[in-house]
């Protein structure tokens, strides 16, 4: 069964190569948000099972990606995030899968079998279907 999947990233090209390697994995993307408040609106919409954030994104009405992380954690803490960043700060790593973040993937190299082994670990149902890449 596939894992309805928001992603919120402002690079295009970077929600591409996410959209090709979730869907490859066995994600079906339901939305793609390019800031947190479009990511906030959307999530509240379709209310996805996982939602995968991009750290790096422009600040919108005094909102930006640390504060829809904890926006989503404390209106639905069973709803999987992947954190996706070009920042590879290990204490900023250590915070945020101490406040529930499912994984911390680095762009621009995010290891697709690891994302899907990580993602297996929490929806079972994945199918264990080879990757394309």
């Amino acid at each position: 069964m596939a894992v309805e999947t928001l992603i919120i990233e402002d690079s295009t090209a970077a929600r591409n190569i996410l959209k090709q390697r979730l869907t490859d994995i066995g994600c079906e993307i339901v939305g793609e948000a390019a800031d947190p408040v479009q990511g906030l609106s959307l999530f509240r919409s379709l209310a996805p099972k996982l939602v995968t954030l991009d750290l790096l994104m422009p600040v919108v009405n005094q909102m930006d990606a640390k504060v829809l992380f904890s926006i989503i954690r404390s209106e639905s803490p069973g709803t999987a995030i992947i954190i996706i960043s070009s920042q590879a700060k290990a204490t900023e790593q250590a915070e945020f899968l101490r406040q529930g973040a499912m994984a911390y993937f680095q762009k621009p190299f995010i290891d697709t079998n690891a994302l899907g082994v990580k993602l297996r670990q929490v929806f079972p149902d994945l199918p264990l279907q080879p990757m394309r890449r």
